[in-house]
């Protein structure tokens, strides 16, 4: 996010996106803390129940550099542009303890 447009009234944090099923599978709550783990690292950011996306896939947003969601991204860009695919990648989630929240690089 810039901080150039009023997007900040319209979304105050980061989150996760999760689908109700897969959220029930990982005993994860409606904004509990969850840690996203990839081979290149790992971040917590609060968890969203909806079925807004479908069983097996999470979404998350990525405006506030808080969260550093890019830190678990692949390495993985386009030859010609150099843009990076910021937008697929396996990880592992699991719900964070309670009132434990913080950022990790592995």
């Amino acid at each position: 996010m810039t901080r150039r447009t009023a997007n900040e009234e319209i979304l105050k944090d980061d989150y996760l996106m999760i689908h109700p099923e897969d959220a029930l599978k990982h005993l994860i709550n409606e904004g509990d803390y969850v840690c996203l783990e990839s081979p290149r690292g790992k971040v917590d950011v609060k968890a969203r129940i909806t079925d807004e996306v479908n069983k097996g896939i999470l979404s998350t947003t990525f405006h506030f550099p808080d969260i550093m969601i890019n830190n678990i991204t692949g390495d993985v860009h386009d030859s010609e542009a150099m843009c990076p695919e910021y937008k697929v990648v396996a990880v592992r989630i699991r719900r964070k303890s309670k009132g434990k929240f913080k950022k990790e690089l592995v």
